[in-house]
């Protein structure tokens, strides 16, 4: 993934991330009143917060405010975020050294991005849904 990708900046847990539109199926806001939401073969949408998912450590944080949906083979899972930011273009993502990549819980992450003047970590999303839709998580 070293071309220049089109990056949408979400927050979770009160963090800065991008994730690949590539990756994003759809986006939703979340209300409570809504009925559970279902994929395109009538099952049930898998749903998850993404922050305790990144951080199972920190404090809960307010509930999320919007869903990422991630269409898989066999399942649709909506992960949940505080907020999406904005569109970023034209940023390469670079890899992750051998080092920090091993030191990960989970292998989510794609990459960082130098993004004012700080790295800002790419997320796989697809990675991410599908580990959940196995039941890993």
């Amino acid at each position: 993934m070293s071309a220049p990708v089109l990056l949408l900046e979400v927050r979770a847990a009160g963090r800065r991330y991008y994730v690949p539109c590539a990756h994003i199926d759809g986006l939703e806001l979340l209300r409570p009143d809504a009925p559970l939401a279902h994929d395109e073969r009538g099952r049930p949408r898998l749903v998850r917060s993404l922050a305790p998912l990144l951080w199972p450590s920190e404090a809960p944080s307010p509930p999320p405010q919007q869903a990422l949906v991630v269409r898989l083979r066999r399942r649709s899972v909506s992960l949940l975020v505080d907020r999406v930011e904005q569109l970023a273009h034209d940023l390469t993502v670079q890899p992750l050294g051998p080092l920090l990549a091993h030191s990960l819980a989970a292998p989510w992450v794609l990459g960082a991005v130098a993004a004012d003047l700080a790295p800002i970590l790419v997320l796989d999303l697809r990675r991410i849904a599908a580990d959940l839709a196995l039941g890993a998580l």
